[in-house]
């Protein structure tokens, strides 16, 4: 009797440990829009409807500047911030808390090596990468190092994987973050000179393999998992196509030409389909719109650089070699098609918006026309994974042209709804099957730009703007605004979920926020 209870104490604890283990995947938010990029919590448990910065909230801490997400995991929140930004030695912080307390575990910090930081955007950051985080460790990605591991409970160095710092010739900055699935670490970079996607073992840094995406213009998607009857793909999203890769080999599996030339949605995946948003992405009128802003159709080395932020800085060289490779004529001056073979691959031009430019254009030279028309036409898709090769004609379900995609919010996935949300308080429905219009231009107090991904919990979607107001929306054909939330400062990160619990990422601060008794 005494072994029988001896054994179904063991098959107990083991059923015990299995639950919450299962339980802990469950609650966690370990990346960049949570599980697998999708902004969908599967937690259960109720979440606040009403909170502020001062209402509802069950700690908060002053991090300093910073727009990258929390990632939440086994209890421990991750985040990061600019420290000594104007100074002689700035550097990134990588901050850990106790989840539930705010209690804060450790601070590590990583400093950017006496050099001045390249000039960017105002709305970004250099802490504008989310941390990826598992029970054991913290990844980091800081443009000036590369890749870090950290130990999740004590902070301590693991790996570190140094990567070249991406330049971005209009100063957009770094933007991407890493993203995690099972024993791999998976990072794009997509920018002016060296675009490539990594996948790096998360116990010892070691890089598995390396794809060169020399023919992808600047963009800003996150890879993403697509379960398939053939097994898992990882599938990243880029200028003109979206690519499936087999996630061992890194070899490219598959494309599906996709209408763009810069992209900054990231897909979602459900059921070995891939839906994929595009808007505004006519990037070569950005182009001209930038580095010739009186529009005489005409680039120069000189405008370039007169284009830019600090004057001074130095361009690479790389860069140069794709500036003489679109002069045609080796006038010193690109113009016409010359300014595409400069700034995009002269194997992908853009996929299917290039050949309908041309096809626009007829025998006209103005192709500046069909570029800001284009620039117009958005569109949604859905591929299915598991294809090989071209699979443009055989794998793309359906494809809309449709005004309802953001240029940056990415799409939601909620019950059977693909829903899309627009800067500027505009909400769209689709369907799944036939990427069918279920409801348009649906009005969701949002007046701000969407920076932040819109995310869903306890029958909650959760729309953030610039302004740092957050909206909450009731699912269904008709998004019904529940409240609106104000934080009293900008906000560009995305919203955290876990335990029933918002993690809110401010410029400057962090928030949880839930009920206000633990």
């Amino acid at each position: 009797m005494r072994s029988l209870n001896v054994g179904w104490t063991c098959v107990l604890i083991t059923i015990l440990l299995f639950v919450s283990s299962d339980r802990l995947a469950a609650e966690d938010w370990p990346q960049f829009r949570g599980p697998n990029c999708t902004g969908v919590s599967r937690s259960k448990k109720a979440l606040p409807l009403e909170f502020s910065a001062t209402k509802n909230v069950r700690w908060s801490a002053l991090l300093g500047d910073g727009i990258g997400s929390p990632a939440v995991v086994a209890g421990r929140v991750f985040s990061t911030a600019m420290a000594d930004l104007n100074g002689k030695e700035p550097k990134l912080v990588v901050f850990a808390f106790d989840a539930a307390t705010g209690k804060k575990l450790w601070q590590r910090e990583i400093s950017a090596g006496g050099k001045p930081l390249p000039a960017i955007d105002k709305v970004n950051s250099y802490a504008s990468a989310s941390p990826a985080a598992d029970a054991e460790r913290v990844y980091i990605y800081f443009s000036r190092v590369g890749l870090l591991a950290f130990d999740a409970k004590t902070g301590a160095d693991v790996w570190m994987l140094p990567l070249p710092e991406p330049f971005f010739i209009f100063d957009w900055g770094a933007g991407m973050s890493p993203v995690l699935y099972q024993d791999t670490l998976f990072f794009c970079q997509d920018d002016d000179v060296f675009p490539a996607l990594y996948a790096v073992n998360k116990k010892t840094g070691k890089l598995l393999w390396k794809d060169d995406r020399s023919d992808m213009a600047a963009s800003y998607s996150h890879p993403v998992i697509c379960e398939t009857p053939q097994g898992p793909e990882l599938v990243v999203a880029g200028t003109g196509k979206v690519l499936g890769y087999d996630l061992t080999t890194g070899n490219r599996k598959w494309a599906a030409e996709l209408d763009c030339r810069n992209i900054k949605t990231t897909p979602i995946s459900r059921d070995g389909v891939v839906y994929v948003s595009v808007s505004s992405t006519g990037i070569s009128y950005q182009w001209r719109a930038t580095a010739d802003p009186e529009g005489t159709g005409k680039i120069t080395r000189a405008s370039i650089k007169a284009s830019r932020k600090d004057k001074g800085a130095s361009i690479p060289e790389a860069f140069w070699k794709k500036f003489e490779r679109g002069d045609l004529n080796k006038d010193g001056v690109l113009e016409g098609r010359e300014i595409d073979l400069a700034f995009l691959d002269p194997t992908n031009q853009g996929g299917l918006l290039d050949r309908e430019s041309r096809r626009r254009a007829g025998n006209s030279n103005d192709w500046r026309k069909w570029d800001a028309e284009l620039q117009t036409e958005s569109s949604v898709q859905a591929v299915k994974g598991g294809g090989k090769g071209d699979v443009t004609k055989t794998h793309i379900l359906w494809k809309q042209k449709s005004k309802a995609p953001d240029g940056i919010a990415s799409p939601l996935l909620v019950d059977n709804h693909l829903l899309l949300l627009k800067s500027g308080g505009f909400a769209n429905v689709m369907g799944l099957k036939k990427g069918e219009r279920l409801a348009d231009q649906q009005r969701i107090g949002v007046s701000d730009s969407l920076l932040a991904q819109p995310v869903y919990g306890d029958g909650k979607i959760y729309v953030t703007g610039q302004n740092g107001k957050i909206v909450v929306l009731a699912p269904g054909l008709e998004l019904k605004t529940l409240t609106t939330n104000d934080m009293g400062e900008d906000c560009i990160a995305t919203p955290a979920i876990a335990d029933g619990r918002l993690y809110i990422r401010t410029r400057t601060k962090l928030f949880c926020v839930g009920a206000t008794s633990p």
